[in-house]
């Protein structure tokens, strides 16, 4: 079983892009990453921050710059790229404030960095490949860089293209995350009790993933009763889970960089018979969507015309979220299932059939991970796709 992504991959990817940065005449691409935002960044390089912000540099040939804040040059190495490609830059540091003076540091500044991925002829146009989360005191600072008269080009969709197209080696790291996460729910079912509160449930939903091979949560872990589930997202509380309450469970890992996604409610005790409706529509909504709709050549659009007219179609009036996302290094990539934002799907793209049901009383959802194949979809996880009362 493949455990991690070959690092050939990674070379492979910057030359794929460097074959983009030619057809869009691009001197250089940066991307801009942080603990929470580095999908770009740690898809090209592996490279994941930790107090510090990141970046990498890319030219039209050779390997990339990985830039960091100075702290620690040998985490900022632990990529296929080795510590050659690793530069300390004057306009990256801490979160919470520039530092640039680490003791046998070596600092550069973006322009002098833009002359070595260039041989020295400096950049023209510049890619910017997280321009929506790029701060504005770095914006200003790659534009000083660039040559006179200089461009900074959004490149954001070069980036999400190569991300939503798969290679097997991705697929397989998406599905064992997928696996570890169905695990993980399922060893939890036999550990918890109404008693508990919903932050205890998250600690234990925490364990389970980590114990099962997860490198930590995708996303923060979603564990939460009664009312407060109708909101579809939330953070745990101190409440108890109690008895007869609807609880609405979502978790996914990590797995050598990988997302996935798994949801389920549950309750501690029956059903009414309402719930049960709602339920049994959602599942079989779920499975139509995931095991009969999707077909490479649509579009994610029409998939989510098909999903609106079936709830409004059942009396459900129109749907409270979307029918689906991507999912690779980030839980919630492109393509996403709703209006005005139509994308083609292809065989090799990784998907979250994340359907979310809202009553007057609740909320849940079912989640479970696929890929789109030549012909329709194969599924990662389908356990428990039944009522789940303990």
């Amino acid at each position: 079983m493949l455990k991690s992504i070959p690092d050939s991959e990674y070379f492979d990817r910057v030359k794929r892009l460097q074959k983009r940065m030619e057809e869009e005449d691009l001197d250089a691409v940066l991307c801009y990453g942080d603990e929470g935002l580095c999908h770009n960044l740690r898809y090209l390089t592996k490279y994941w921050p930790l107090f510090e912000v990141g970046g990498v540099l890319v030219g039209r040939t050779g390997n990339p710059l990985v830039l960091i804040g100075g702290e620690a040059p040998e985490f900022g190495a632990q990529t296929p790229f080795g510590m050659d490609s690793v530069r300390g830059c004057s306009d990256f540091g801490h979160t919470s404030g520039t530092v640039h003076d680490w003791i046998g540091v070596k600092y550069y500044s973006l322009k002098e960095l833009f002359h070595q991925v260039t041989d020295g002829k400096g950049v023209k146009r510049l890619g910017v490949g997280d321009y929506a989360i790029t701060p504005h005191r770095l914006y200003k600072k790659m534009e000083e860089a660039c040559l006179p008269g200089g461009q900074l080009i959004d490149c954001g969709d070069i980036l999400v293209d190569l991300r939503m197209n798969k290679t097997p080696a991705e697929i397989e790291m998406v599905r064992q995350a997928c696996l570890t996460s169905e695990k993980a729910f399922d060893n939890v079912l036999g550990r918890i009790n109404p008693d508990m509160t919903e932050y205890e449930l998250e600690g234990v939903l925490a364990d389970e993933l980590y114990k099962n091979g997860g490198e930590g949560p995708s996303f923060p872990i979603l564990c939460y009763s009664g009312y407060r589930s109708r909101s579809g997202i939330g953070r745990s509380t101190h409440n108890k889970l109690g008895r007869n309450n609807l609880i609405n469970i979502d978790i996914g890992c990590h797995y050598s960089g990988y997302a996935s996604a798994y949801g389920r409610p549950i309750i501690f005790g029956k059903m009414p018979d309402s719930m049960k409706r709602e339920i049994d529509f959602m599942l079989e909504l779920h499975e139509k969507l995931i095991c009969q709709w999707i077909k490479p050549g649509l579009t994610s659009e029409e998939i989510y015309q098909m999903y609106y007219n079936y709830f409004v179609d059942h009396g459900f009036g129109p749907p409270p979220a979307s029918a689906s996302h991507g999912i690779g290094v980030f839980e919630g990539e492109p393509p996403t299932f709703r209006f005005n934002t139509p994308s083609l799907l292809k065989p090799g793209m990784t998907i979250a059939g994340d359907h979310f049901f809202r009553s007057k009383e609740y909320g849940f959802r079912f989640e479970d991970c696929y890929v789109i194949t030549e012909t329709g979809s194969e599924i990662f996880t389908r356990s428990h796709w039944e009522y789940i009362e303990l």
